[in-house]
């Protein structure tokens, strides 16, 4: 009898196991932590110049390396009417894709939009950002000066 049960459940999680392969393997946007694929939706026809419609800080979902996407949830910032992606660290993934090819697209309120990123490197408006978010979130300012150097910006222009 045990036996017989011990079989059931081993069947029943070898089914559970399968079907989450077909899942993970035919995702197109990231679930969670999981990156995802191609990501899905309507296309934004319009140039997007302006992004000063978004909050200051927003959650949207990343597209890099076309040829074969990659795609997850990231936190923007809009600065000024200026849309930039943060990176804690040079060695993300994702950072590193773009890097390779800053062709990306972008899924802000359910509008995909394809964009280019450009890293930010002037040190004045490196600081600027880094003000601004920090007055969204005090517990920014307790980073090390280390910890700051590690975060690379990008600015997020159509194209």
């Amino acid at each position: 009898m045990i036996e017989r049960t011990l079989k059931g459940i081993a069947v029943v999680l070898v089914l559970i196991m399968m079907t989450l392969l077909v899942v993970y393997l035919n995702r197109s946007d990231p679930w969670a932590q999981i990156p995802g694929k191609r990501i899905t939706g309507e296309e934004a026809t319009e140039r997007m110049d302006d992004w000063s419609f978004m909050e200051p800080s927003t959650r949207v979902i990343l597209e890099v390396r076309p040829s074969n996407p990659y795609s997850l949830y990231i936190r923007a910032y809009q600065h000024k009417g200026v849309l930039y992606l943060n990176s804690i660290s040079p060695e993300n993934r994702w950072t590193q894709f773009l890097l390779e090819d800053p062709n990306l697209r972008l899924k802000v309120k359910n509008k995909i939009y394809k964009v280019r990123a450009t890293r930010v490197e002037d040190p004045a408006l490196v600081n600027e950002i880094q003000e601004a978010r920090e007055q969204m979130s005090p517990r920014l300012k307790e980073r090390t000066p280390e910890e700051r150097a590690q975060n690379w910006y990008f600015r997020v222009d159509s194209r």
